[in-house]
């Protein structure tokens, strides 16, 4: 980007955000609320269950391993039959 598109981009956002109103709080809410607790992260990750399964990637792999079977079958099959084959490859040699 260009630096005039950018700083105009920047002044453009800048004053939208100057335009927005605050959030509407209660009277008193954010004052007399406690102090987010600060946590180590061991903790943190203590709390994860070991055995999350698989995230669906037994689906993902078994969907995997079909597309390759069907690749296989595909590359041993012939696509084009002989007669088609042998015309394709006169036309080849003529040029």
């Amino acid at each position: 980007m260009t630096r005039p598109f950018t700083t105009s981009l920047l002044l453009a956002f800048g004053t939208l955000v100057a335009c927005s109103n605050m959030p509407d709080f209660a009277d008193g809410a954010t004052k007399n609320a406690p102090f987010p607790k600060i946590v180590a992260m061991d903790d943190i990750v203590g709390q994860i269950p070991a055995d999350q399964g698989d995230f669906g990637t037994g689906a993902l792999a078994s969907r995997a391993a079909s597309l390759r079977a069907r690749a296989d079958r595909l590359r041993r099959s012939a696509v084009v039959d002989g007669a088609t084959k042998s015309r394709m490859q006169a036309a080849l040699a003529r040029r």
